[in-house]
């Protein structure tokens, strides 16, 4: 039942091919939060062959990155000050990472042995690796996903309509948490580009 289900979902996403294939993604959105700035813009660039990531967010005044690749991470501050991530954020951001919702799909569609699947008594698609459920999903008639979570979050965010296409992938369109405090909408997406090292360089300062 698990199987099918996958299967479903994929099929309803853009196929297992086009997924299996992702090496990366870089998805850029607009977010409304309830805390301020209420506005930002938020480039991720996810590599899917490597642990490493970089978000940058922008806003009138606001300039934000944080990158984890390895022992290369660091961040861009609001006060300018470029600063090494606290090891104990570097964690929380590699748990992230390992259950990050399109990265986990593409790790589905390859058939990822180290990933099992199951469905709960909800009828939900569960995602787990080494015994750990890292990802589930509620998805429609269709197989299409309206909600999802991560590990113990039983109460996840919901998603979709899943119609922004890039190279046979779909992607939802929007993106919210249970009660809407947070919100995103999908207005870029590349896939499978050329990631040099550079993009995940920390910066030199000069004087």
């Amino acid at each position: 039942a698990a199987d099918q289900l996958a299967d479903q979902m994929l099929a309803a996403l853009g196929g297992r091919q086009a997924w299996a294939k992702l090496r990366n993604t870089i998805n850029g959105s607009i977010q409304n939060r309830a805390s301020g700035p209420t506005v930002v813009y938020s480039v991720i660039t996810m590599d899917f062959e490597k642990p490493r990531f970089r978000i940058e967010t922008t806003a009138p005044d606001l300039h934000l990155i944080r990158v984890i690749d390895g022992d290369n991470n660091w961040r861009l501050r609001a006060t300018g000050n470029i600063e090494d991530v606290p090891p104990a954020r570097v964690e929380e951001e590699m748990r992230w990472y390992d259950a990050h919702l399109y990265r986990t799909i593409h790790r589905v569609a390859a058939l990822d042995p180290a990933l099992s699947l199951s469905v709960d008594d909800q009828r939900r698609l569960q995602i787990s690796a080494a015994g750990e459920r890292i990802l589930w999903f509620r998805l429609d008639a269709d197989g299409t996903p309206y909600a999802f979570g991560t590990y113990d979050d039983d109460v996840g965010s919901l998603c979709g309509p899943w119609t922004f296409e890039q190279d046979g992938i779909r992607h939802p369109s929007w993106i919210s948490n249970s009660d809407g405090s947070w919100r995103a909408a999908v207005k870029a997406l590349s896939v499978n580009v050329p990631l040099q090292d550079s993009v995940f360089d920390r910066p030199v300062k000069t004087e």
